[in-house]
């Protein structure tokens, strides 16, 4: 009797317990994803990001975004952590979602990111870059 008894807690310890991303690790992955691409070491950005997300463009096609956007901003001058949320995404697994103001030299933006566990380590599952109007 009690073996079964163990195995569903262990059971829902895994399914409950465990899989909680850690905002502080998230909130590090993010904001050294931002300082890689304001490096312009693009190439290393793929290392962030989910398998899907990697998957969904080339990273010629990504580099090619991520040189348009550094003409367009600018160098990254500061950023801001201005929102942190728990939640799940669509395939019901929990992650935790950032918003940051960031300034550029040339432009200021609002910058999103959804953070998951896959593999057992933290990647961007989403991203989002919008201009803020001056």
């Amino acid at each position: 009797m009690k073996k079964p008894i163990v195995l569903l807690a262990l059971f829902a310890i895994t399914c409950f317990g465990c899989g909680k991303v850690d905002q502080g690790k998230a909130k590090s992955l993010v904001e050294d994803l931002m300082k890689t691409i304001d490096k312009g070491d693009y190439a290393a950005t793929s290392k962030f990001y989910t398998d899907e997300f990697n998957n969904s463009e080339s990273i010629d096609a990504r580099t090619q975004k991520y040189k348009d956007l550094k003409e367009a901003f600018g160098d990254m001058q500061s950023s801001e952590c201005i929102r942190t949320k728990d939640s799940i995404d669509a395939d019901d697994r929990p992650i935790v979602q950032f918003i940051y103001k960031v300034k550029y030299a040339k432009l200021s933006a609002l910058e999103a990111f959804t953070v998951v566990s896959q593999n057992g380590d933290y990647k961007i599952e989403q991203q989002d870059i919008r201009q803020l109007k001056p």
